[in-house]
């Protein structure tokens, strides 16, 4: 026989002295502690103790051992204890049957030999011992399970759903109630609108189907459990959200074809420079003749004027698109003022209106086309929230850090839209959160965030959708650098940068 558990504690509930004295000498002599009870409700009051075993007579003076045994079952808190019945008057099959079913674990009918009794209880704990270890396995199987991020869950062979983990509630906006022990088929024909069939046929090659829902895209896979060759044991549906992965993916391409695009630009622009410089020669001759009349010579000069401005714009381009790969010290204002020209096209064709201020002479080191591609995804963002007019206000100015008390340059955006939602407000900076659907990348404030975080600065923003003064103000700033003129004027002279696309949030 195996040994005892240390401490363990058996509750007697017998109203005979002499019987509980006999089954304490059994059951002390083994190593057991011994708690005794006269009636079935101080059984009941001493139970809560949470005994390792109970041993109840049936004969009680205040309530049959059945009743008792039914009581302990029905409380959560004692009904795990094994019970043991015993009787020296309930002998008969029928007694025991009574017993069993009404929750006793075990019955024996006196007189009981004590190496009997030790086993039986022995028999006992082990099942008991069993049992808390099938809990905590189960417990640890579900939290597991819950812990997934993909939506899981399991059907039997019937295709009702017996689990599903809590992501494939959160992924398809469902109840409990609404998943547990309902059609699997029912409840995925009404998320995706198509039959589980379809899902079944696709598995069945080994290649899994994308669907979505709720603005979600899913890789959707069903396999099924056999418990042997002839014996159907079920399936699992398995949801991974691969939004965030196909927004990305898009990114990607959209990136690609904007920096083919700027390569492509880069290239024209260098191209048309100098016959636009040999163009400007000859109309400046043609200006010096003195035969010319006077029409024609403010025609000529007209000519001089938009010449300028084309060799102003390719001479932006070449700049834009110039790449440098170490920090460069730069005026404020030139920064600003390269995105402005490159996105003022899309302010002209949304009617918006540009409102800009230039103060200060502080100058910062920066990677010029990170800093670009970061005021660039705002002001997109800007005219994207305009879309049939409005005003973009732009400014920069020398200003303190108070909270770091460091000097440096100050940039605001500021625009006219609908402004961001309170609820949505302390996420915009986070990576593929976005309110536009597949329509928006999600990377682009955080893109933004990260250049300006990796200079140094710090970047705000407040917000309103109500009101006469509704819209966003975005606030950046960038520590100063100490530079003379000199070495601002070699530097961007030597490298400049290129500008990364901008994306919305």
């Amino acid at each position: 026989m195996s040994k005892p558990v240390d401490g363990a504690r058996i509750l007697v509930i017998d109203d005979q002295v002499t019987t509980r004295y006999v089954f304490w000498r059994i059951l002390t002599g083994a190593g057991y502690q011994v708690v005794e009870a006269g009636t079935g409700a101080d059984g009941l009051m001493k139970a809560l103790q949470m005994p390792d075993v109970i041993i109840a007579d049936v004969n009680l003076p205040d309530m049959l051992g059945y009743d008792l045994v039914r009581r302990i079952r029905s409380n959560p808190a004692t009904s795990s204890i094994p019970v043991l019945q015993i009787s020296a008057s309930f002998i008969s099959d029928e007694s025991k049957v009574q017993g069993l079913e009404g929750g006793a674990d075990a019955y024996l009918t006196q007189p009981v030999e004590p190496t009997v009794l030790l086993a039986q209880i022995q028999a006992l704990m082990r099942m008991r011992r069993a049992e808390a270890l099938s809990h905590l396995s189960s417990w640890q199987w579900q939290t597991t399970f819950d812990a997934l991020s993909d939506g899981l869950a399991v059907a039997d062979s019937g295709g009702i759903l017996v689990r599903v983990n809590r992501a494939f509630l959160q992924l398809l906006n469902l109840k409990y109630s609404e998943a547990q022990g309902k059609p699997l088929a029912r409840v995925f024909e009404s998320k995706f609108g198509i039959a589980l069939e379809r899902l079944i046929e696709t598995s069945e090659t080994d290649q899994p189907m994308e669907l979505s829902f709720g603005g979600l895209q899913f890789r959707a896979r069903y396999d099924r459990v056999l418990l042997d060759p002839l014996q159907d044991g079920g399936a699992i549906l398995l949801l991974t959200d691969i939004t965030h992965l196909r927004k990305l993916q898009e990114t990607l391409k959209m990136t690609e074809r904007l920096a083919a695009t700027g390569r492509l630009a880069h290239i024209i622009a260098h191209e048309i420079n100098n016959p636009l410089e040999a163009l400007a020669n000859l109309l400046y001759l043609v200006d010096a003749d003195l035969s010319l009349s006077a029409e024609s010579r403010g025609f000529v000069r007209q000519s001089l004027a938009e010449l300028g401005r084309i060799s102003k714009i390719t001479k932006q381009i070449l700049a834009y698109h110039r790449e440098s790969k170490q920090p460069i010290v730069a005026r404020a204002q030139e920064l600003v003022e390269g995105v402005l020209s490159m996105l003022y096209p899309a302010m002209i064709a949304n009617q918006i209106e540009l409102r800009s201020r230039f103060a200060g002479s502080r100058c910062v080191r920066v990677l010029p086309g990170e800093i670009r591609q970061a005021f660039g995804n705002l002001v997109s963002n800007a005219v994207d929230a305009m879309k049939g007019g409005g005003t973009l206000g732009v400014s920069c100015f020398d200003a303190i850090d108070y909270p770091s008390e460091r000097k440096g340059v100050r940039f605001l955006f500021s625009d006219t839209g609908s402004g961001i939602p309170r609820e949505t407000l302390s996420n915009i900076f986070d990576a593929f959160f976005t309110t536009k659907g597949m329509k928006g990348s999600g990377i682009g404030l955080w893109l933004t965030s990260e250049i300006i975080a990796k200079h140094g600065g710090r970047i705000r923003v407040r917000s309103r959708t109500e009101g006469p003064f509704r819209g966003s103000l975005f606030d950046i700033f960038l520590p100063e650098h100490d530079a003379d003129r000199d070495a601002l004027a070699a530097s961007t002279e030597a490298t400049t940068v290129t500008a990364g696309t901008a994306e919305t949030a």
